[in-house]
């Protein structure tokens, strides 16, 4: 950890509060009206064949024994 780092005080949580304009304060209202409207709606998902869905799956099997024997094999070695 670098010296710079450890010597930052955190911020003076006594500060003044300054009041948020009333664009800023629609703005904000605004774009999480968007963000929940967003994830509220929900995209139809494309169909996948079976080979496709067995491939993926393979895939993924795959990935997680090659994790499992780099994460044992670097567990022997420590």
């Amino acid at each position: 950890m670098s010296t710079k780092t450890t010597t930052i005080r955190p911020p003076d949580t006594r500060a003044v509060r300054r009041r948020v304009s009333l664009s800023d304060r629609i703005a904000l209202r605004i774009g999480m009206t968007l963000i929940i409207w967003s994830r509220r709606t929900h995209r139809v998902r494309p169909s996948v064949d079976f080979e496709t869905r067995q491939r993926l799956e393979r895939e993924r099997l795959d990935r997680e024994a090659r994790w499992l024997v780099q994460s044992a094999a670097m567990h022997l070695w420590h």
